[in-house]
């Protein structure tokens, strides 16, 4: 990634593809969702957003109901599963995404910010967060993108 002009709502608009994600912390790199994830981010002009990862080796939950169930299917398919939506801005050349749905319940009404780099052609996105605990680790959380068509 190298240097462009102020980062713009509108260079980031359009779908992208989830390629890596890297959880780095003191004691090593992590994969939270496995290598390669499963992942895809969408903003819209009107400013919209909504993104859903996952890990790519996830497993059905027997029965074929998806609000029952094995616990602990079901309790997996939470662990390897991330979803959350509502409204992005660009603020000081950051991303903030306010949220209004997501899996993780504890984020609505929540201003999730993340730091932005990316590429001069604009096919390339990495998003990354100030360090917070995940799976017990505090790590600083870097999501690698890549645009999908033109």
């Amino acid at each position: 990634m190298t240097a462009r002009g102020p980062l713009t709502a509108a260079d980031l608009v359009g779908t992208w593809r989830l390629r890596s994600w890297v959880a780095e912390a003191d004691d090593g790199d992590q994969h939270p969702m496995g290598d390669p994830p499963e992942g895809v981010l969408v903003y819209t002009p009107d400013g919209t957003m909504i993104t859903t990862i996952g890990r790519a080796d996830r497993s059905p939950i027997d029965g074929g109901d998806m609000l029952a169930g094995p616990d602990a299917q079901r309790l997996d398919a939470f662990t390897s599963f991330i979803a959350y939506s509502g409204t992005f801005a660009v603020e000081d050349g950051d991303v903030v995404h306010d949220v209004t749905m997501s899996l993780f319940p504890n984020w609505i009404g929540t201003r999730q910010r993340r730091h932005v780099a990316l590429s001069d052609d604009g096919r390339h996105l990495e998003l990354s967060a100030d360090p917070f605990v995940l799976r017990g680790r505090l790590s600083v959380q870097r999501l690698r993108w890549e645009r999908v068509g033109g």
